[in-house]
């Protein structure tokens, strides 16, 4: 999502540039309040009323806003509502880590109108035709529940299990999927559905669902931790989506909290991964208790012995949550922000939430040092990376457009 915060101009803005900036401002205020007034908006932003006037006009005219019939308002005087023209096209957003994949659409103010869930990724098949049916076969079967036949895609959003490039939106490392690196997906997308395509990292679009969709709304600084088969976070900072220098900001499961015996370079676990996440729990509680409770999930078999005074099974939980705390206080420490959430699969599990979670966010209040932030389990569950990635290529199209904001 490319950045909206703060753009300046180098010179003194000429009545052509001042309207487009007035444009852009006035635009993202309409974005952000769902439903406004001329007058409002002019009192808002503080720009005269007829500049206000002329920009809405302009995006009254290129389809951007919508003006509804006058109603009565506060002050006794009629006024018409400005919206957002969520008609104007559909956004599609796809997370390929979920099993099966997840695929929802929405329109163009952000609603979502449409989740299905597609098949499993095969790791040999081709991910360009199979993202191609799975997205296809959603799109129909929107189109069938709305009624409509109208399926003009303004963009799609894909959350990948990798290390995205910030600047071009290629990916850079990708250990889970093989076909992924590799593969042409994004062109041949763009190429069918005459729309651009936006990736991010799974993670960074979890916390993005968060925080426009989810308990982050109205956070500034927020860090979203996923503890999944993998173990990732997404940091927003000063209300913007924070990736570093190459997109591998967040890529906590590579965290050192204890002396390691073996290089990490290349490796597809990281060290905190491969003691915490859920893949390694579940391998070692599926060595443990192999052929004892056939059909059960590992992750249930450890949490109910553990919950049970199992001391194996207990040790192994507790060396998670040790590592986990470690780590987020440390994130905590660093960054110092007003909200951390916990979600990813974990969630899934409400025995693992008892076992795992909640264990974990008291110790990480009782260990970090400063006036306790919030800590949060997730609202939107496993759907907030797919309600990111919506928010995520909605934002990125956007912003090419109307950038400035206030």
């Amino acid at each position: 999502m490319h950045s909206q915060r703060g753009l300046t101009v180098s010179v003194t803005a000429n009545s052509n540039l001042q309207n487009k900036i007035n444009i852009s401002i006035i635009f993202n205020y309409v974005r952000n309040h769902g439903i406004a007034y001329r007058a409002q908006i002019a009192r808002d932003l503080g720009i005269s009323a007829p500049a206000v006037s002329r920009a809405i006009e302009k995006l009254l005219r290129d389809g951007y806003l919508v003006e509804s019939e006058k109603v009565q308002v506060k002050n006794g005087k009629k006024a018409a509502q400005i919206s957002i023209h969520a008609d104007r096209g559909i956004i599609v957003g796809v997370d390929i880590l979920t099993d099966p994949i997840e695929i929802s659409i929405s329109d163009f103010a952000g609603t979502v109108l449409h989740s299905q869930k597609g098949p499993a990724v095969d790791e040999d098949s081709d991910l360009t035709e199979f993202l191609l049916a799975a997205i296809e076969d959603s799109l129909a079967a929107f189109q069938a529940k709305a009624g409509k036949h109208d399926r003009h895609v303004l963009a799609i959003g894909i959350g990948v299990p990798a290390v995205v490039d910030p600047k071009s939106g290629q990916i850079l490392s990708a250990s889970l999927y093989k076909n992924l690196a590799d593969s042409d997906f994004r062109d041949r997308l763009e190429a069918h559905y005459q729309a651009p395509v936006f990736v991010e990292n799974i993670s960074n679009l979890a916390a993005i669902g968060e925080w426009k969709c989810g308990v982050g709304q109205g956070s500034r600084n927020m860090v979203f931790i996923e503890l999944s088969n993998g173990i990732g976070s997404g940091v927003i900072l000063d209300g913007d989506l924070y990736r570093g220098a190459l997109g591998s900001a967040g890529e906590i499961g590579y965290f050192i909290t204890h002396r390691i015996e073996h290089d990490q370079n290349g490796s597809r676990k990281g060290s905190l991964e491969s003691i915490a996440s859920l893949e390694t729990l579940r391998e070692r509680s599926r060595e443990r208790y192999r052929g004892e409770y056939p059909g059960q999930d590992s992750i249930l078999l450890l949490c109910d012995a553990a919950s049970a005074g199992d001391a194996w099974a207990r040790s192994v939980v507790e060396e998670a949550i040790d590592n986990l705390t470690v780590t987020i206080v440390n994130i905590m420490v660093l960054l110092n922000p007003e909200l951390l959430v916990i979600g990813g699969s974990v969630c899934d599990f409400p025995c693992a939430e008892a076992m795992i979670v909640r264990p974990l966010i008291g110790e990480v209040l009782r260990n970090y040092p400063f006036q306790p932030a919030r800590v949060l389990l997730t609202s939107l569950g496993a759907r907030a990376s797919v309600f990111g990635a919506l928010q995520f290529a909605l934002d990125s199209l956007i912003v090419h457009s109307y950038p400035y904001r206030l």
